[in-house]
């Protein structure tokens, strides 16, 4: 599971996501700032990323 710290830092690259936590959205009902745009569900492409069109975040399946 990603840490909500994780979500805020912005030298962060990628969160990871255990397959076990899907589905995903962002941004996550932990992060401090979990109002900063409308939850939008993530759909991960065929190599297991995803990056949210709100704000950018990236999400990559461990």
């Amino acid at each position: 599971m990603f840490k909500v710290d994780d979500f805020q830092q912005k030298n962060v690259s990628c969160i990871m996501i255990k397959k076990d936590n899907l589905p995903v959205h962002c941004p996550p009902k932990d992060a401090r700032k979990w109002n900063m745009h409308p939850k939008v569900y993530l759909q991960f492409n065929e190599q297991g990323r995803a990056v949210c069109p709100y704000c950018g975040s990236k999400y990559e399946l461990d």
